[in-house]
């Protein structure tokens, strides 16, 4: 039940990172949309649960990762990666909790974040020394 929804995350961000590389989209600005998109989506289900505590705390790290996604931007990729990266951990941790998301969606997700923030790390590489 884990890996599937894992393994879609993956492919669905390895997708989106091959798509905004051929289209030159691969800008600070559009990587710290994607960020704030993702955290947002955790507030939305603790909307759903109807969980005033859950809600405190998914607005809490929703706040804490759209500014995390403003400073990145001001420093580039690399620190919106790091910060993808960082919101698919707290996925993976998650999914051991009573969250308040789907059963399948922190390992969605965390596939869906890390797989991103990685493939960005590793085109800056490429980029670098190419």
């Amino acid at each position: 039940m884990i890996l599937l929804p894992a393994l879609i995350g993956a492919a669905l961000a390895a997708a989106t990172v091959l798509l905004l590389s051929r289209a030159g989209m691969v800008r600070s600005g559009i990587v710290a949309l994607v960020v704030i998109a993702v955290a947002g989506f955790w507030p939305l289900f603790a909307v759903a649960s109807q969980n005033d505590g859950q809600i405190v705390l998914h607005m809490t790290l929703f706040v804490a990762f759209a500014a995390a996604a403003v400073f990145s931007s001001r420093i580039g990729i690399a620190g919106l990666a790091i910060a993808l990266i960082a919101h698919g951990v707290l996925d993976a941790a998650l999914f051991t909790t009573a969250h308040p998301g789907p059963l399948w969606w922190p390992a969605f997700c965390a596939g869906y974040d890390v797989t991103f923030g990685v493939m960005l790390l590793v085109s800056l590489r490429i980029r670098r020394t190419s």
